[in-house]
């Protein structure tokens, strides 16, 4: 059976994204931001996702289609004091129209600058409230889940799945603790910075390695000054004033270091030497002739 016709706006709004959304397998690349009922959505891909996306998105879309339905509700106002009655009851079921589309864009503005200046608000009591406002940032390095949390209430109507993971970002619990982000560190700076001091890996994944973690960073940068070249350095802010600090106030420790990598490297040359030896044997007894069977 045929299906209601649709135009292409009414489509965009309403079936496109259940179409993508299950092609990406609920990592999807446009993000659809969308007002309360869906009169206004606007699909923007993440790989075109700037730093002024939202402010754009305000600045160029949403407020000039404010102003176009302030002026309407203005002259309908006009019309719905005519003493013509056939003139002032269709401006009365205009104006409640207009009205309507007005209040849901005012709300999605909103909604839209709070997203964009400050950060998203908790989803429910039990979500933990942001720890610091921070202007939204797309993160491409931390992924579409991640990304979409932060902009929960402008993807809800047409994907309610960011909402539950801005709670679990916010509640960073278990396996559901995502504060190897650099969202999450954006919007909870003192809790991730508390992390990164304890845990050698954030500190990595949030430039503070050498920071938090000299000794280990100072071994890592060496092993891998052998590995990919020798002029290989762990580059994060101050990482040059950490490392000088540190070969300056621990050179026992950085002499220690030092020598358990060297040890590390001969005995590394030495299983390479060894598996060469044993590809050289197997080599060996391949190029032996064989026996057809006994002489004659």
């Amino acid at each position: 059976m045929q299906g209601k016709r649709q135009s292409l706006s009414e489509w965009l709004k309403k079936d496109f994204f259940r179409y993508h959304v299950g092609l990406y397998e609920n990592r999807p690349i446009y993000f659809p931001l969308a007002s309360s009922q869906k009169s206004f959505v606007a699909f923007i891909s993440i790989h075109r996702w700037t730093d002024r996306t939202l402010q754009d998105l305000l600045a160029l879309h949403l407020a000039p289609a404010l102003r176009q339905l302030s002026g309407e509700i203005a002259d309908l106002n006009k019309d719905r004091a005519s003493s013509d009655k056939a003139k002032s009851s269709a401006a009365e079921k205009q104006f409640t129209r207009s009205k309507r589309l007005h209040d849901e864009l005012v709300e999605f503005i909103a909604s839209v600058t709070q997203c964009a200046e400050r950060g998203a608000p908790p989803t429910d009591a039990s979500c933990p409230p942001r720890a610091q406002d921070a202007k939204f940032r797309m993160d491409l390095d931390d992924g579409v889940m991640i990304n979409s949390a932060a902009l929960w209430p402008l993807l809800e109507p047409l994907w309610p799945k960011p909402k539950a993971w801005w709670k679990e970002l916010c509640q960073a619990k278990g396996r559901k603790d995502y504060d190897w982000s650099h969202l999450a560190r954006r919007y909870f700076p003192t809790r991730v910075d508390d992390k990164c001091q304890q845990d050698p890996s954030l500190g990595v994944a949030h430039g503070c390695f050498w920071k938090y973690h000299p000794a280990k960073a100072h071994a890592w940068e060496l092993r891998l000054k052998h590995e990919i070249k020798p002029d290989f350095t762990i580059d994060e802010p101050d990482s040059d004033i950490c490392r000088a600090r540190f070969l300056a106030e621990h050179p026992d420790e950085a002499a220690a270091i030092h020598e358990k990598e060297q040890v590390r490297r001969e005995r590394a040359e030495k299983k390479k030497l060894q598996a060469q030896d044993e590809l050289d044997v197997e080599a060996a007894d391949d190029d032996e002739p064989s026996s057809d069977g006994d002489d004659d």
